[in-house]
């Protein structure tokens, strides 16, 4: 196999997005996937995000599977800053969703976009 060929064949299952794609795929039905630690999530979070922590492959993967998601339907995995949800992405796509995103500049660039954000009430 060629350099290009092995590129290509270890090509990102997921595509990479910026929060204004992102608020776009969520207008459209997009579910996000916040794979941030609980305390991360209390300090803000995308309206309607589900939280999944990204604690293990394995647990997290088991995990995704649990939740009522269609393999078709679009998915944006979101965590600070875009490295956690990039594995997460690649765990979805591993387990067979089709419609795969990881928020690049995260929570961070979500905020910094202006975007809506809420807080989790501690109890």
């Amino acid at each position: 196999m060629s350099a290009d060929e092995y590129e290509m064949a270890a090509s990102q299952p997921y595509q990479t997005i910026g929060p204004a794609e992102a608020k776009e795929l969520m207008a459209r039905g997009a579910h996000v996937i916040d794979v941030r630690w609980p305390t991360e999530w209390q300090q803000g979070h995308i309206p309607g995000a589900t939280l999944l922590p990204l604690s293990g492959i394995y647990a997290f993967g088991q995990a995704l599977r649990e939740l009522p998601l269609s393999p078709s339907q679009e998915v944006i995995f979101v965590c600070a800053v875009g490295q956690r949800s990039a594995i997460a992405a690649e765990i979805a796509s591993l387990l067979g969703f089709q419609q795969v995103y990881n928020l690049a500049s995260g929570m961070h660039g979500w905020l910094l976009s202006g975007y809506p954000v809420e807080q989790a009430s501690s109890s």
